[in-house]
């Protein structure tokens, strides 16, 4: 008969999954920063929200975490809090996307799309680089 394993100390999943969650947040919230820097103001092509009043600036997720996105500063773009979440026509209520067009993700130029509300889509600019828009 083999020995009887010593039981675990009380708490220590917990511990451990606390100590994992922090690891997390501080990963998350370096490569936010590294956002912040990268691009320093919206980057939705000739943003309305912005030139009329000066919404909250966000960090946001290209492609969501839940839809297999991830928390690299290439899957993340900075965007005033209603071209994010702020409504309907929003990127988290699916009536904007972005796509990259390098496979540098958000770290290179993107395109980017809106709603035409019956199931198309419109292209409403093209960065050549980061923060520079294709003329149209």
């Amino acid at each position: 008969m083999s020995p009887a394993l010593p039981k675990p100390a009380k708490g220590t999943a917990l511990i451990e999954r606390k100590q994992r969650r922090k690891a997390i947040e501080a990963f998350e919230d370096r490569e936010k920063q590294i956002v912040r820097v990268r691009d320093r103001k919206c980057r939705w092509p000739r943003c309305p929200h912005c030139k009329a009043f000066r919404p909250r600036l966000e960090v946001a997720h290209v492609i969501a975490k839940g839809a297999g996105g991830s928390s690299e500063a290439a899957n993340m773009m900075l965007l005033d809090f209603l071209t994010h979440q702020g409504g309907p026509t929003s990127l988290e209520q699916h009536g904007r996307k972005i796509e990259p067009l390098t496979a540098d993700g958000a770290n290179g130029p993107c395109s980017f799309w809106i709603s035409d509300g019956v199931g198309g889509w419109v292209l409403v600019g093209e960065e050549t680089s980061i923060g520079v828009y294709r003329r149209d």
